[in-house]
């Protein structure tokens, strides 16, 4: 995007909160973020949301990161903290299949698409042949300190991230219970988490279950390494570890309403 793009989008931004003029936008949209297709242009990004009928009840929220903000939503099911000049949008058009779930894109400063929010998470059975089986790396595996209901095919939650070998290294990131492979391949791998029933099985990450996309299809917010030291490096820069702290402040209320 170009430098005078964002600052023409910015004072637009400012001229119609000055002016009280209802062009939809609201204060925390003036960072030149322009919406990906299937996201609503009403963004949702900062302080606390008004609960909705029947929402939970509690005290608001509040950052604990310094120059943060928090993201709740409408009935105060679940939130998280984010960056005070990123954004949080609503998709219109969900890119997951869920029982009337919520879905979010969690944009950074630059607009650029950090991670997504998806809840009652409704997925088709994962299958795998021989033949899909492939190298699986697990370059980082944190605890996370979030709602899961634990069975027998689940772990304790876990931050993650792994890599399967295609054409390329294709690399994702961010909450899951479930494990993936024997440790060493796999077909696919699954950022979801077996959530209490107010969220059901939900997904805060950079896609919600990969595998290895064939050469000209769409991957996403998948990361694309030729080295394997790529994608080592990458979780050591500042992007990955704000992603990774945004994700890990994510808190859901097991007593909201379903």
């Amino acid at each position: 995007m170009k430098a005078g793009n964002v600052l023409g989008r910015g004072a637009a931004a400012a001229l119609c909160l000055a002016l009280v003029s209802g062009c939809g936008l609201l204060p925390t949209n003036d960072a030149g973020a322009s919406p990906s297709a299937g996201a609503s242009p009403a963004v949702v990004a900062g302080g606390a949301a008004s609960p909705g009928p029947g929402a939970a009840k509690g005290p608001v929220r509040q950052a604990t990161i310094d120059g943060w903000k928090v993201y709740t939503d409408p009935d105060r099911v679940l939130s998280f903290e984010i960056p005070a000049d990123w954004v949080v949008q609503r998709q219109v058009k969900p890119s997951q299949p869920s029982d009337n779930g919520l879905h979010l894109d969690i944009r950074d400063s630059s607009g650029k698409l950090a991670a997504e929010l998806h809840t009652r998470l409704k997925l088709p059975k994962d299958t795998c042949s021989a033949g899909g089986v492939t190298e699986l790396r697990v370059l980082l595996s944190e605890p996370a300190k979030v709602p899961a209901v634990a069975s027998a095919d689940t772990v304790d939650p876990v931050f993650v991230y792994r890599t399967l070998l295609g054409y390329k290294y294709f690399g994702s990131y961010g909450l899951t219970d479930k494990p993936a492979g024997n440790g060493f391949q796999a077909c696919t791998v699954e950022n979801t988490v077996n959530g209490p029933k107010s969220v059901g099985t939900y997904s805060f990450a950079t896609a919600v279950r990969h595998g290895t996309p064939a050469p000209g299809e769409k991957t996403g917010l998948l990361d694309k390494y030729g080295l394997i030291a790529e994608a080592e490096r990458f979780i050591t820069t500042k992007h990955f570890k704000t992603v990774q702290q945004v994700i890990m402040t994510l808190q859901i209320s097991g007593d909201a309403p379903a």
